[in-house]
Order: C-alpha cells, then structure tokens, then sequence
C-alpha cells in the first residue's frame, strides 16, 4: 500500500492506493528459478535429502530405549520365531534352499526399516510369490537338463548324455549345480518383476 502525492499536498490526508499485481513470470523464468532452487547446494538442502533418503533418520531421534526397547525385543523375537519356519516353508515352494528365503526375509525388513514411511506395513515373502517362482523354477530346471526333483548336482538320469553336453556348455552351467541354475532363475525372475513395477509406476 502506498500514499498518493498529490493528496498528500493539497492536505487532504492520506490516500489507498491499489497496486496492480505483478505480473506472472513466464514458463522460462519458472523453469529457470525452479531448477536454480533444486541445483543449489547447502547444508539444509542436503539434510532434507538424506532424511527423504532415509526416513529413519526423522524418528531415531526421538526414540526413548527406556519405554520402548522392551516391547521392540519382545516383538522382534515374536516375529522371529514365527518367520523362520515360514520363510523355510516358503522357499520350499519356490524350489530353493531354505537359507535363500531366510535371507530375503532378513534383508527386505533391513531395508524397510531403513527406508520404510508406513509403521504398519508388513515386508516379506509370501506364499502366492513363492508358488509363481517355483513353477517358473521348475519349467527353467527341466529345460536346463536338471530333475526339479532331485537334489543332486547333476542333469537327470533319464535324459541322454548328448543332450546333457549340448545344454550344459549352451547354458555354461558345467559348474553349476542344481540349486545354483535354480537361485539364477528366481533371481532373474525377480529383478525382472521390480524393473518392469519400477517402469509401471513412473509411467503412470
């Protein structure tokens, strides 16, 4: 608000005057103002960053082991106790070695705590996954050469030796066994399931 001069002389007291609002910038001067903001470099800049990053780094600091560390270890050896019979079971489904799903179970919830923004989201493996990878699991194993079945390390018994040397060197698995042509797959499997979820969501 500014007074007007002219009123101001004639002793009529001060006068309102409107000021017309500025006018908008135009999309380049936006554009330019808007990525001079997210390139600039400061302290606080790059602690927001970290803690979107990281949201644990938010509600670390105000946790209080005294009240809460109790029921965290009771229900950390509750949950515990309760997914290591599941996740054994459940890589039984999926055609792997037990320790495989043990260690996805204990992977995916470190990540979550470190990188998690819901507290009630429940991370893991479960069983519909599990039977989906294992048949994919199974079709690549007969197709490699190897018995689904059968622990060992080497092709099935009822397939002939030249069509065993003609997989195996097309494949390079003369130094991989059953569960190692297996773990290949799921992995596989699995990276290509979160790289086309990842492509998904930033199209949409």
């Amino acid at each position: 608000m500014a007074a007007s001069p002219e009123c101001t002389q004639q002793g009529r007291g001060l006068a309102l005057v409107r000021r017309r609002p500025p006018a908008p910038p135009g999309l380049r001067e936006a554009l330019k103002a808007r990525l001079w903001r997210s390139c600039s470099c400061s302290v606080q800049g790059a602690w927001a960053l970290l803690q979107n990053l990281l949201p644990a780094t938010r509600w670390l600091r105000q946790y209080q082991p005294r009240e809460d560390l109790a029921g965290d270890v009771i229900s950390g050896l509750v949950i515990g106790i309760i997914l290591v019979p599941q996740a054994i079971a459940y890589s039984l489904l999926a055609g792997l070695q037990p320790i495989y799903s043990l260690y996805t179970s204990f992977f995916a919830n470190l990540i979550y705590f470190l990188m998690g923004t819901s507290r009630h989201v429940s991370v893991g493996i479960f069983s519909l996954l599990c039977l989906m990878v294992g048949q994919v699991v199974d079709r690549e194993l007969l197709q490699a050469g190897f018995d689904p079945a059968q622990d060992g390390p080497g092709p099935r018994a009822n397939r002939s030796a030249l069509n065993a040397s003609a997989t195996m060197p097309a494949l390079g698995l003369q130094d991989c066994s059953r569960d190692c042509y297996a773990i290949r797959v799921a992995t596989a499997l699995t990276l290509l399931a979160g790289v086309y979820q990842v492509r998904s969501r930033a199209w949409a």
